[in-house]
């Protein structure tokens, strides 16, 4: 059943347009499933792979490339991402590509790396400069679950179904999943969704802090775009600087973490959207701030 979605998935590919070479596919060119676009300082990034938006490596570094030139884009001031429903709107992904983990054996040393590839493809939007939006709903398995872990925010539509269900043939999630979790929702909930593969529905993972806003699932584009732009009007210094303050401060003990916070207050104080941001305050005015 599996190699025939997975036939499926590689047969409808051939649908799309564009071509995207990718350098560590050893020449190999894919079709790109990625649709990219920037408007109102948002850059929004629609992954779309009928019929279960399953993951393959080349999927990821895609993903990655993007987050990467919209991270250097001066038009853009939040990244967006998300995946076209599949399903009638049942499903957003099915998680990475079983059959392609399972080839990485073959090689020697193949399955460590695929992981340590895997990992660094999904933490771009960790790492980025640019705040990330994740925003998905429906049945969001295994590796569509793990990359949302490393956003910035994750807004959800009502009928999401959320799990982590790698427990289940014997494995654990390997894409970052165990480690950034439980940094978002705590140990002991962490440790009892990944034991068992449970799934959470949308309330719930409000409930848990894993997401920041529920809407309905036909508005919930609308809404999430609604919330990326707002956040987007801010300083482009600013919503960096808070970024880094908030992700390079959480891995420090508070007598570290707060001087560095002091060292970034300085540093983006003295931007020049800093001194407009004051500067337009007192003048009873909104803001033009220019990224710099």
């Amino acid at each position: 059943m599996l190699k025939k979605r997975i036939c499926e998935m590689k047969r409808d590919m051939r649908k799309f347009d564009c071509e995207l070479k990718h350098k560590n596919l050893k020449g190999v060119t894919l079709m790109s499933v990625l649709t990219v676009t920037v408007e109102n300082k948002v850059g929004k990034i629609i992954l779309n792979n009928p019929p279960l938006n399953i993951l393959e490596m080349a999927h990821l570094q895609e993903i990655e490339d993007a987050v990467k030139r919209l991270d250097e884009d001066d038009n853009v001031s939040v990244i967006y991402f998300t995946m076209a429903q599949q399903k009638n709107g049942k499903i957003f992904s099915a998680g990475m590509d079983l059959d392609e983990m399972l080839a990485t054996q073959k090689e020697e040393n193949g399955i460590e790396e695929y992981c340590r590839v895997s990992k660094r493809n999904y933490s771009c939007f960790y790492f980025a400069k640019k705040p990330v939006v994740y925003v998905y709903d429906g049945i969001v398995r295994g590796g569509g679950c793990e990359m949302s872990l490393f956003a910035d925010v994750r807004i959800a539509g009502e009928k999401l179904n959320l799990a982590l269900p790698e427990i289940g043939i014997g494995i654990i999630p390997g894409g970052g999943g165990t480690q950034t979790l439980q940094r978002l929702i705590g140990q002991s909930r962490a440790k009892a969704l990944i034991y068992t593969g449970a799934t959470l529905n949308a309330e719930q993972a409000k409930e848990f802090g894993l997401v920041h806003e529920v809407f309905p699932s036909e508005t919930l584009q609308e809404k999430a775009i609604e919330f990326a732009e707002k956040m987007a009007q801010n300083s482009p210094q600013g919503l960096q600087a808070a970024k880094r303050a908030i992700n390079q401060g959480s891995s420090l003990e508070i007598s570290e973490a707060l001087p560095f916070e002091t060292k970034v207050f300085v540093e983006n104080f003295a931007t020049e959207d800093a001194k407009e941001g004051i500067r337009a305050f007192k003048e009873k005015r909104r803001p033009v701030f220019k990224n710099k």
